[in-house]
């Protein structure tokens, strides 16, 4: 279960970043704030963004997947798209 993210203004994050950044390490996430608006989210550091081949074909081949390609299938067909340039 994923913990809630929590808020943190700039001036709070500057006054002690070494309290939230060890909190990072712990799993926490932080929405770093100015005048009240989101500007950044801190989160823990994870080791890449590439997926077991498997996993991914796994994705793909869904039901889900396999209807949005029908679906984008039929959309191309349906519609009259020229090189506007050739």
């Amino acid at each position: 279960m994923e913990r809630p993210e929590r808020n943190i203004t700039v001036g709070q994050l500057r006054q002690n970043p070494t309290r939230m950044l060890a909190d990072v390490q712990n799993g926490e996430s932080y929405v770093v704030t100015s005048h009240g608006h989101p500007i950044a989210d801190v989160v823990p550091h994870t080791d890449g963004a590439w997926v077991p081949v498997e996993r991914a074909l796994a994705a793909l081949s869904s039901s889900d997947a396999i209807g949005w390609a029908e679906e984008l299938s039929e959309q191309r067909a349906s519609q009259d798209l020229r090189d506007p340039w050739g």
